[in-house]
């Protein structure tokens, strides 16, 4: 074969080998997606909860202008973009919206008309407010020392330690384990698990637990009851329904009173757990979010207990600062005997003679009081 046949198949070859790199850079740049800025890109206006009223303020995020104040200084460091971009979200932009999701139960497509923010943005927004919230959790909710004084006595009823109880809150079905989080009322939630005084300030909260899981089990499965097991209580109780276990340090009402005095037992009982029953429906009137009759959380179960923690942190705040909340139209102020979310499950567990002893001498001191 001639020198110049070979030299014009090389030629060839390499003409196709050009060619063929060329195709695949083209078919990888179609396959990168682009974004396109506009040279000149416009920005939605954003609004300040300074430029609104007190009143507008309150209605809006459920929390005054100084508390929320309060909240982007302490948040600050959590929430400050490090981007050194000009158009980065302010603090303020960021505590305002989770507040406005929190409070309105809408989702975020909704309330990102009020805060000029795009969805993706918002989504970003209440993911870092609810993790810095998260982690100063306990300087707004704890629980008092086993030791201590009893706090605010609740009614006539004697040693309240704290109020017992437990919130579901709705969410969209898991793709995991499923039938775990669908509760007695059949639809998916999570069994919160809440402590309160008696005036409604928030001692303790457990949410990990899906809505299948019974209260005697979420209590015995808590940090709250390995305290309250291992302390020397003294003339001190925590208050719960029939769901809970009799305990030394935990008093549940008589299943069949059979006397006067236990009967009143009884009454003082379920008096004295009307703060509970009120703060759990203060606390779904004020966030909007945990009513299921605005619509289940659309997030993961993880997610849907950070919400539920921040909302009970808020709840304090308002509480301490003795805010008031405005009523949505037509609904009416919590009442102190709202029927339970879930019908009562009656724990079937041995009851200790100690606990019982214990109960026995509160019924003696009733029946004293009514000699």
């Amino acid at each position: 074969m001639s020198d110049s046949v070979l030299l014009l198949r090389r030629v060839r070859e390499r003409s196709s080998e050009a060619a063929a790199a060329a195709a695949a850079g083209a078919r990888r740049k179609r396959g990168r997606r682009r974004r396109f800025y506009p040279e000149h890109r416009v920005y939605r206006a954003r609004s300040s909860f300074l430029d609104l009223s007190e009143e507008q303020v309150l209605r809006r995020y459920r929390l005054d202008k100084a508390a929320i104040a309060g909240l982007c200084s302490e948040l600050g460091s959590d929430l400050e973009s490090l981007t050194g971009r000009s158009h980065a979200l302010p603090v303020a932009v960021k505590v305002t919206s989770a507040l406005t999701f929190l409070a309105s139960g809408s989702f975020q497509t909704a309330t990102r008309d009020t805060t000029g923010i795009s969805q993706s943005a918002m989504s970003n927004c209440l993911a870092q407010f609810l993790e810095a919230l998260q982690r100063r959790a306990a300087r707004y909710i704890a629980f008092p020392a086993p030791g201590r004084a009893p706090g605010p006595p609740a009614g006539p009823f004697p040693g309240v330690l704290g109020l017992l109880g437990s919130m579901h809150v709705a969410l969209r079905a898991p793709s995991e384990n499923e039938l775990a989080y669908r509760n007695a009322r059949n639809y998916h939630s999570m069994n919160m698990q809440v402590v309160c005084d008696a005036r409604g300030t928030i001692t303790n909260v457990v949410a990990k637990f899906p809505g299948s899981c019974p209260n005697a089990a979420v209590l015995e499965n808590s940090a709250l009851a390995r305290l309250l097991d291992g302390a020397r209580l003294d003339g001190a109780w925590l208050l719960g329904d029939r769901s809970y276990p009799l305990k030394t340090w935990l008093m549940t009402p008589i299943l069949f009173p059979c006397s006067p005095a236990e009967e009143r037992y009884n009454a003082l009982h379920h008096e004295a757990l009307a703060a509970l029953r009120q703060t759990c429906a203060l606390l779904r009137l004020r966030f909007r979010c945990l009513d299921k009759a605005s619509g289940s959380l659309q997030y993961t179960p993880q997610k849907v207990c950070q919400i539920f923690l921040a909302c009970c942190i808020l709840h304090n705040i308002a509480l301490s600062r003795r805010m008031p909340l405005e009523l949505p139209e037509g609904a009416e102020p919590p009442g102190a005997d709202a029927e339970p979310e879930l019908p009562v499950q009656t724990p079937y567990v041995q009851i200790s003679s100690e606990a019982r002893a214990v109960r026995a001498r509160i019924v003696q001191q009733v029946k004293d009081g009514l000699a």
